[in-house]
């Protein structure tokens, strides 16, 4: 009975640690995954929905809707709320705010990460830019604002290969919990995983050594902005050696880089012999001239990738680390390695 009780009273702690109108950090991630679910709607002044399309205002209040936060409807106004912060200390979600035809705020978007933004543009729709371009949004950034609180709460540690994100009924509960608990995958402080959140080129070297076992114990630096002291840096070493990613031209490896689905492709049909060579679907939007179009098909042939109710494969999104670990993981456990 006691024990019954202590159980009780720490669950309630724990739910009552996350209060009305405060968010996980988890949720800055989530935000941010929903407001790039609509890249590509349309510009449309006084737009706030993406079945008639958005301006720059209407579309922020949209995605911070779904996250019961109510922002003003006006640029100007949502710059005269929320808590002021610093450009080196913006943080995903954040609101970031620019002049552009006029003084003052007129024009606003969601800090994304690395230095980029989302925003409606009146050019081009829902797209990603950078804060610091040179030739247009640098010198026109005026400031940010949070609008986010969050509140970090007390989770209990959970077994090896459990999550208190991914739940049992979780479309990619089966790959993300064996990977895990193989060691190939690893998730983050508090027993999350963080599924929704874009795999990048440093968590994917380390996934692959994992589970091809490669010996990551150099810890020399090949590239420019990996030092001898990154977490990944043995595993990049690995995979470079191994011929499966290499860097860029410039030198760097870019280890904080989000991979793309088509990147993806690229790195999986490079890892495994994919037996199939063939086959009768294809993606409307991949054409034959893509760069990665005979990955993609090879592991579409292979049952390895998948694509969307519409037929598409979105080639340029961004992989979630839910579907890295579903693609990974049908490779992984049925075709034989390079």
């Amino acid at each position: 009975m006691v024990k019954k009780l202590g159980a009780w009273i720490l669950s309630l702690l724990m739910v009552l640690t996350l209060l009305p109108g405060q968010a996980k950090a988890d949720d800055r991630e989530n935000l941010v995954a929903t407001a790039k679910k609509y890249i590509g709607i349309k510009y449309k002044w006084g737009g706030t929905s993406p079945s008639t399309g958005f301006d720059c205002s209407g579309y922020l209040t949209y995605v911070f809707k779904q996250y019961d936060i109510t922002l003003p409807r006006t640029t100007t106004d949502q710059f005269n709320g929320g808590t002021a912060v610093k450009k080196a200390d913006l943080k995903l979600g954040d609101l970031v705010f620019f002049t552009t035809y006029r003084a003052g705020a007129s024009h606003s978007g969601i800090y994304v990460g690395n230095g980029n933004f989302i925003h409606a543009s009146s050019s081009k729709g829902v797209m990603i830019s950078s804060l610091n371009d040179p030739y247009y949004w640098g010198d026109k950034y005026i400031g940010a604002r949070r609008y986010m609180k969050e509140t970090v709460a007390s989770l209990a540690v959970l077994p090896k290969g459990q999550y208190h994100d991914v739940p049992s009924n979780y479309w990619a509960f089966n790959p993300i919990t064996n990977l895990s608990k193989k060691g190939v995958m690893n998730g983050y402080e508090n027993s999350q995983f963080k599924p929704t959140k874009p795999v990048t080129r440093a968590e994917a070297a380390a996934i692959i050594a994992n589970a091809l076992n490669i010996d990551a114990s150099s810890q020399y630096s090949h590239f420019n902005d990996v030092s001898t002291k990154h977490w990944a840096v043995g595993s990049i070493n690995a995979v470079k050696e191994a011929g499966i990613i290499s860097g860029y031209p410039d030198g760097d490896f870019k280890p904080n880089q989000e991979m793309t689905r088509e990147e993806i492709a690229a790195l999986i049909s490079k890892t495994f012999v994919l037996t199939k060579k063939t086959t009768d679907n294809s993606f409307v939007d991949v054409s034959t001239d893509d760069w990665a179009y005979n990955s993609i098909q090879l592991l579409n042939a292979n049952n390895i990738v998948s694509g969307f109710p519409d037929n598409t494969y979105k080639p340029l999104k961004d992989t979630s680390r839910a579907e890295f670990s579903a693609f990974f993981y049908r490779a992984f456990t049925t075709l034989p390695v390079k």
